[in-house]
This record gives structure tokens, C-alpha cells and sequence, in this order.
């Protein structure tokens, strides 16, 4: 018979264990975290009345919600001291998962010191025992967790909106980039095109043809422009002047043969076009065409 089996955490649970607990780092995170704690557990201590705690406190003059209020205060006033103090005293601002659920056990602990310390003196001071102290730990927990993982998990949203929206203007703002906008002679944006689908530009008199892909098919867009204004915004983008009439999208540049006038270039997807790199362009294509 086998010994008993060791208990192997999963490499994706263990992971996340030890990967970095980022949600209550900002001061901004860490007034949200102890503000919901507090709504939530005054507005559910109150509507909800749990353990019939209404009647713990029949000796005080205070009514129910001022108990209460001096509980919600006092526990926020609590986590105010845990998170804004003692995490920086301790140098405890860069926890894993498992350090912060360490931390969260302990700050309900201390949370529970606090809310004896009152409940003694609404209760005319009773004797302080363990067994004291565990119940009060006991309903501390029961009250505050829900409102601390609400809270944790609001703020996990957040932090993800807030990534996913500086994912989408990371995207918005690549889109920009890779499109090209093309201005006529007054300036006028007149077509715009992504850069992957253009082949080719080619000088025709004050117009310029241009070459692209559309649903796979060439395409040719004629527009009233000079073929050195267009070079000035796309050279960036992988587009290189080869001849006095023609200026390519190196990406597309399926094969250059060499000839005794210099090179002719060829398409995949345009096999019937051959565009001729001039000998005072050379230099340029090949510094285009060689680099790694």
C-alpha cells in the first residue's frame, strides 16, 4: 500500500500565489478599498440586523445606528492605520498573493482587537478572556469579508478597465500610424489605404497612381498629388523611392533580378508589373533591401 500522497499545488496556482498583489498600492486604491468596507457594513449591519445585534446594546442610551456608526468609524479609522501606516512601516508595500492574504488575516485580527475594545465599553466592561476575543473575531469576519473581497474585486475591475482602455488607445493610435492619408495638391486628405495593402507608387505627369490590394484584387487610385509629397510621410513606413517615377512598399517586393540598367522588381500578387530601380537610386534600395 502506498505512503500518503504529498499535496502538489498546480504551476498555475502556484503562479499566481506568488505573483505580485498590485490592487491596493495607490492611495487611490486604498481610500476606495476602506470606503466601500465602510458603506457596505454600516448599510448591512443596519438593514440587515445580523445575530439580532440590535440587542446586544440594550444598556446604552445610544440608538442602533449611532452603535453601529461607531463600529463602521472606528473599523474604517482601523484599516485607515493598517493600510496607510503600519504596511509602510513594515515596508509592506509590494506583497505577493500569498503575503497579502498573510496580511489580510492579521488585519482582521487587529480589526477584531478594535471592535472588542468597543464592544467592552458598550457592555460595561466584562471580563477580557480568549474565548472573548474568538467570538468577537468570529463576527468580525462574518461582517467585514464580504465587504473586503467586494471591494478587492471592484478594484480588480477597475485595474483592468483601466488596462483595456490603454490597450485600446495603444490600438487606436497603431491603426493611426499604419494608415496613410493621402493629400492632393491643395492638402485635402482625398484617399486613405493601410499601409500593408499598397504595393506601389508611380508618377503620372501632376498625378500619381497609386497600386493596392483590396479583397486580394490590384487595385489603382489616381490622384492629383506629387510623388515626393507622398514620399515625405511614408518613407518611415517601409517605402522607398526607386525611381524618379516609382516608389515602393519594400514588404511586397517579392523578387529584384538584376539587369545591365540596374534592378527590375517584381510583385507576387501583380506578376505582369516590373518596376525598374534607376542606378541613382541603387544605393537606396539596397540599403532597404540588405538590412536585417
Amino acid at each position: 500500500m502506498q505512503g500518503i500522497t504529498s499535496f502538489k499545488v498546480s504551476p498555475m496556482i502556484k503562479m499566481a500565489l506568488e505573483s505580485r498583489f498590485s490592487l491596493l498600492n495607490s492611495t487611490r486604491d486604498k481610500n476606495i478599498f476602506i470606503l466601500i468596507i465602510f458603506v457596505f457594513s454600516l448599510s448591512f449591519t443596519y438593514i440587515f440586523i445580523p445575530f439580532n445585534i440590535n440587542k446586544w446594546y440594550s444598556v446604552t442610551n445610544l440608538s442602533f445606528f449611532e452603535i453601529i456608526s461607531v463600529f463602521s468609524i472606528l473599523g474604517a479609522a482601523t484599516l485607515a492605520l493598517t493600510q496607510f501606516g503600519l504596511r509602510k512601516w513594515f515596508h509592506l508595500e509590494m506583497l505577493t498573493c500569498v503575503q497579502y492574504v498573510l496580511w489580510g488575516i492579521g488585519e482582521m485580527m487587529i480589526l477584531s482587537a478594535v471592535v472588542l475594545a468597543v464592544d467592552w465599553q458598550f457592555n460595561n466592561h466584562p471580563d477580557l478572556t480568549i474565548s472573548y476575543y474568538l467570538d468577537t473575531f468570529k463576527y468580525t469576519l462574518l461582517i467585514a469579508i464580504i465587504p473586503y473581497i467586494i471591494s478587492l474585486l471592484v478594484l480588480f475591475a477597475s485595474h483592468k478597465h483601466q488596462l483595456a482602455c490603454v490597450l485600446s488607445k495603444m490600438n487606436e493610435s497603431k491603426m493611426h500610424l499604419d494608415n496613410l492619408p493621402i493629400e492632393d495638391e491643395n492638402g485635402k486628405v482625398v484617399f486613405t489605404l493601410h499601409t500593408d495593402h499598397l504595393l506601389f507608387f508611380k508618377s503620372e505627369d501632376n498625378y500619381v497612381e497609386i497600386y493596392y490590394l483590396l479583397g486580394g484584387v490590384v487595385k489603382k487610385e489616381l490622384v492629383r498629388t506629387t510623388l515626393k509629397k507622398i514620399e515625405g510621410k511614408c518613407s518611415h513606413l517601409g517605402f522607398v523611392r526607386v525611381h524618379r517615377s516609382y516608389a515602393v512598399n519594400i514588404k511586397h517586393v517579392s523578387s529584384s533580378r538584376k539587369t545591365a540598367k540596374g534592378y527590375l522588381l517584381q510583385f507576387n500578387v501583380f506578376p505582369d508589373v516590373q518596376v525598374p530601380v534607376s542606378a541613382s537610386y541603387q544605393n537606396q534600395f539596397k540599403s532597404f533591401l540588405f538590412t536585417p
